[in-house]
């Protein structure tokens, strides 16, 4: 049997086929699915736009038994800026191959994957956000639909509240969850077995996990924060879901050979 259907859709991967095709992976409201661009590997042709990562529109697949064909595309985003900037270029590689990992085939996706992906990309763009929380707020949905995302603001062993006042909580790389001092006290953790973190950390950790991408606007964390959020979700992802290793490793190291870091945002989550 063989179907004929349009989508909306984000290209996320881009596999080049010989000389003139590419494999696509397209990120649609459902799902993923693969199809391949005939002619798109070209520099110029009929599909050479809808064959660039990042690229958004609609797109016509041809289904019959096996990998489906993009038949047509009529391209609404290019997102030049984020081929022409080495920061933006890094982190939406990164943030592509980490959805074209982590969020299923279609029909099975998450409902608001392909909403908070696209609304990622735009943030990208629009630089309203800071690169590396735009990508941590992603990561904490992929934990989520993944289910490897714990209640940050409790305390992963005894269930307390975790507050943001007195001692500092601990990440626990075994247990993936933050743990309360008293906890992190009768396990003896130290600094290698349980990470020192913010004191505000639960809360932020909390707030991006749940706040739609699209609305963050002008956020503000300190580097301590930062560093803490990237250094607990790569673990959380790596070790608990089996995704983003070497993607974020490879982004990690462009970050860090730049001579000067992304500039930081100012606003409303001050910590």
């Amino acid at each position: 049997m063989t179907v004929i259907w349009t989508t909306e859709a984000v290209v996320v991967r881009v596999v080049r086929y010989g000389e003139r095709d590419a494999i696509l992976t397209l990120l649609t409201e459902t799902g993923l699915v693969t199809a391949m661009a005939r002619g798109g590997a070209r520099p110029v042709g009929r599909l050479s736009a809808a064959a660039r990562l990042c690229a958004q529109g609609t797109y016509v697949l041809y289904q019959g038994r096996g990998m489906g064909d993009v038949r047509q595309a009529e391209i609404a985003r290019q997102r030049r800026a984020l081929h022409e900037d080495v920061v933006k270029a890094a982190y939406a590689a990164y943030l592509c191959d980490l959805a074209s990992r982590a969020i299923p085939e279609r029909p099975d996706a998450p409902p608001a994957a392909y909403r908070q992906f696209v609304a990622v990309l735009d943030g990208l763009e629009a630089d309203r956000v800071p690169a590396d929380v735009l990508a941590r707020a992603f990561e904490l949905k992929v934990c989520a639909w993944l289910g490897v995302g714990p209640d940050w603001r409790v305390c992963i062993r005894c269930g307390a509240p975790l507050v943001e006042t007195g001692e500092a909580p601990r990440y626990d790389p075994r247990e993936g969850g933050l743990i309360c001092p008293r906890c992190a006290s009768l396990a003896g953790l130290d600094a290698v077995r349980g990470w020192p973190v913010p004191r505000k950390t639960s809360a932020v950790l909390h707030l991006l996990a749940h706040a739609d991408i699209a609305k963050l606007h002008r956020v503000d964390l300190s580097g301590a924060m930062r560093d803490a959020l990237s250094r607990i979700l790569a673990h959380q992802l790596r070790e608990f879901a089996g995704v983003g290793g070497r993607a974020r490793q490879v982004l990690d190291e462009i970050v860090a050979s730049l001579p000067d870091p992304p500039a930081e945002g100012h606003g409303d989550l001050d910590t």
